[in-house]
């Protein structure tokens, strides 16, 4: 196994990120997108262990930042210029020598599993969708977050906020960032709110493993079942014990769930040709 560290162009922007190479190649690539973070991939140990983990089974295993996070250059995007970078990515990996370029698979984590909805639709080098931590609709999502940690009265200032922020600015006034990342309160409401995963996964002609934790408070295990009834078949559901929304110490649990679900559906595809 070998590791590279790598770039992209994707429109206007850069973006960077880290190649894992098993040593027998060329292979099936798994692609992995980080969760809401401004440090990107390097804000959690789940989506390097699991690219590490990926490449032990044979997959070329990409990890990268999305616009605005990390070593990525860019804006962030709100989960809608995001969509870009999945393609771009999938772009980049179906371009590798050490890649059979279709036989793709899509991990994304929390706000990357909602990117990755949209992105991956009908794109054929596309062979199956991960989702962790996923929510089932943004605007519901982004209520309960702020609701949860600030309470119901903040929610509602939040949204007049969103609506004086078209004439000024909020954010310069004051310090609305979230894991991070400097949020301005329109382009919350205009955008990542928009990102309905239960009416966009209905779309999906894939199959889908959805992956939760059973003490996740910020996407409870109902919403994800909301996710898994709205998808098409093939399609499974995990709840993973005693994990919280990052899966803090269940990093490798939640990877051999996704690796066997990933190695029995290329089996299934193998068996087909």
């Amino acid at each position: 196994m070998r590791k590279e560290k790598v770039a992209f162009e994707c429109s206007e922007v850069k973006l960077h990120g880290e190649l894992y190479i098993p040593d027998e190649t060329p292979t099936s690539g798994v692609i992995v997108c980080h969760g809401m973070n401004k440090n990107g991939f390097h804000g959690l140990k789940l989506y390097r262990k699991f690219a590490e983990k990926a490449c032990e089974e044979g997959f070329v295993s990409l990890i990268f930042d999305f616009r605005g996070c990390g070593r990525s250059t860019g804006s962030f995007g709100y989960g809608i210029e995001e969509q870009k970078d999945v393609k771009c990515a999938i772009d980049y990996l179906a371009s590798r020598e050490e890649v059979i370029p279709d036989k793709i698979f899509v991990v994304g984590h929390s706000l990357g599993g909602a990117i990755s909805l949209y992105a991956v639709q009908n794109d054929e080098r596309v062979k199956g969708l991960v989702l962790w931590s996923t929510p089932a609709n943004h605007a519901y999502n982004v209520k309960k977050f702020i609701t949860m940690n600030r309470g119901k009265l903040s929610y509602y200032l939040f949204i007049l906020a969103s609506y004086l922020d078209n004439l000024i600015d909020v954010s310069k006034l004051v310090n609305l960032r979230v894991f991070g990342i400097l949020l301005r309160p329109s382009l919350v409401r205009k955008k990542m709110m928009k990102l309905n995963e239960c009416e966009i996964v209905q779309k999906l002609k894939i199959p889908i493993l959805i992956v939760i934790g059973d003490r996740d408070r910020i996407v409870s295990v109902e919403e994800a079942k909301k996710v898994f009834k709205a998808a098409n078949n093939p399609k499974n559901f995990v709840s993973i014990a005693g994990a919280n929304h990052i899966f803090h110490e269940k990093e490798h649990e939640v990877a051999v769930e996704t690796l066997n679900w990933i190695k029995s559906y290329l089996k299934h595809l193998n068996n087909l040709t």
